[in-house]
């Protein structure tokens, strides 16, 4: 899995797989930004397996749709982004005392530490890492942790489609990863990250575009839940972590239904919208049917 906490050159070529489709966009990095195109294909039927963690297996028929698309909206379609939803993910801050220089080594000693806190995972689980802000004397890390299986099959899938995958990632992390620069410039200290969308939920904080607190939650809660969720994590950030107050909170609510309560956040929030990103008169209506396409824009805008 390569979560793009490196920033390469990428190509604009973003594909998002979902729960029931994949939608590809060519993101349009020069002024003003948005998409040149979009478009979104439901899987043909029995292309998808299930893993043994009960994520999907993928097969070259199930993106082929959408690649032959892309190829024909775009020339030069030979490598792209993957981002696939947050809830095929398990995402958390973890503490170690000390960590080994050799990658190899630092790798097994982190999966270790997540096996023990994820008691229930038995299946084989690819992870990526990197440090967050330290409080103490332990190392924080956050950890992505993905059913190998199923990364294996998505980069199978498009290699056979002849397309080499790039950055692999959860939508939350290409979001943040790729909005950290542009939005810690603007913020003045701390701020926060909130995406929500249909089976996921993720609160960020950070500085300087390193995380400083994070959490995954399951989308499907009740009203409130989300709001008492925020409130714990900035109760958590304020007391155990001794932070020092937001001075903006960025939200991108993908869920539909029931908006979050502005009176749930200490601050108003600035919704990740056109205006605050430099994007086009169309960027705000894309987004809004397709959801996805914002981590998809943050992908390409924060490596461009």
């Amino acid at each position: 899995m390569n979560i793009p906490f490196l920033r390469p050159v990428v190509p604009p070529h973003v594909f998002c797989l979902l729960a029931d489709g994949v939608t590809y966009a060519h993101v349009r990095r020069e002024s003003p930004r948005g998409f040149a195109h979009s478009r979104f294909f439901p899987y043909p039927p029995n292309t998808l397996g299930v893993s043994a963690a009960g994520t999907p297996l993928f097969s070259r028929e199930a993106i082929a749709q959408a690649v032959d698309a892309g190829r024909r909206l775009s020339d030069r379609l030979t490598r792209a982004s993957v981002l696939f939803p947050d809830s095929w993910a398990r995402m958390l801050a973890i503490e170690i005392e000390t960590l080994p220089e050799a990658p190899a080594a630092a790798r097994e000693m982190v999966l270790w530490k997540v096996r023990k806190m994820l008691p229930g995972v038995t299946s084989d689980l690819d992870i990526v890492f990197r440090e967050m802000t330290a409080v103490g004397e332990q190392k924080r890390l956050l950890v992505a942790a993905v059913p190998a299986e199923t990364l294996r099959s998505i980069e199978q899938s498009f290699e056979a489609a002849g397309v080499r995958v790039g950055a692999l990632a959860p939508s939350s992390l290409a979001l943040f990863e790729g909005l950290s620069p542009f939005l810690s410039s603007r913020a003045e200290g701390d701020y926060a990250v909130l995406h929500r969308t249909a089976d996921s939920f993720v609160f960020v904080v950070a500085n300087g575009g390193a995380p400083i607190f994070f959490r995954q939650r399951p989308a499907d809660a009740e009203d409130g839940e989300h709001e008492q969720e925020v409130r714990l994590s900035l109760s958590y950030y304020a007391e155990k972590l001794k932070g020092r107050g937001l001075s903006a909170i960025y939200v991108h609510d993908g869920r539909g239904g029931e908006p979050l309560r502005g009176d749930a956040l200490p601050i108003p929030v600035q919704p990740l919208r056109g205006r605050l990103l430099g994007g086009d008169a169309t960027f705000d209506e894309r987004i809004a049917a397709r959801p996805e396409l914002l981590p998809a824009f943050a992908a390409v805008f924060g490596r461009s």
